[in-house]
């Protein structure tokens, strides 16, 4: 967290076109759009709705396999857009590095499933909504459906 904060004095400080007040926008960016909306969110929510509200407490770790593939995917796609839709190379910086943070904890949630850890599964899902959270703060871009969830 503490370079997100350093990333974003540099994004938002002296030299760049943006001011200390105003963070960095993303642009509108189709291809985003659809990676995020289809592969990123929907299996996200997947995962939470089947981890968090489990039928009887009884977690089908098989099920879960298949939207942590997703999910993991989704994100290798994001990580791998060549030009973001940022204004800056230092938002640039920022964005990707909120990428590098959801496909840690992708990871981790998927080596959780191996395991069986249902404490290290919710644990990386909540990583993983803090991470779009903060981006979605950052870039200051607004999610009308977004429910407000406090985090442990």
């Amino acid at each position: 967290m503490r370079a997100l904060v350093l990333l974003y004095v540099v994004a938002c400080g002296a030299g760049t076109s943006q001011s200390a007040t105003t963070p960095p926008q993303l642009m509108h960016s189709p291809e985003l759009n659809h990676i995020m909306k289809s592969e990123v969110n929907q299996p996200f929510s997947a995962l939470e709705f089947m981890v968090f509200h489990a039928e009887g407490g009884d977690l089908d770790y098989t099920a879960i396999g298949g939207p942590a593939e997703m999910l993991r995917a989704g994100i290798a796609r994001v990580r791998a857009i060549v030009d973001p839709p940022v204004q800056t190379n230092e938002a640039r910086s920022v964005f990707f590095t909120f990428v590098e943070n959801l496909a840690r904890d992708a990871d981790r949630f998927s080596q959780a499933v191996a395991r069986r850890d249902r404490a290290g599964m919710e644990s990386s899902l909540n990583r993983i909504s803090e991470t779009c959270n903060n981006c979605h703060h950052f870039f200051r871009l607004s999610i009308a459906d977004s429910p407000q969830r406090s985090l442990p």
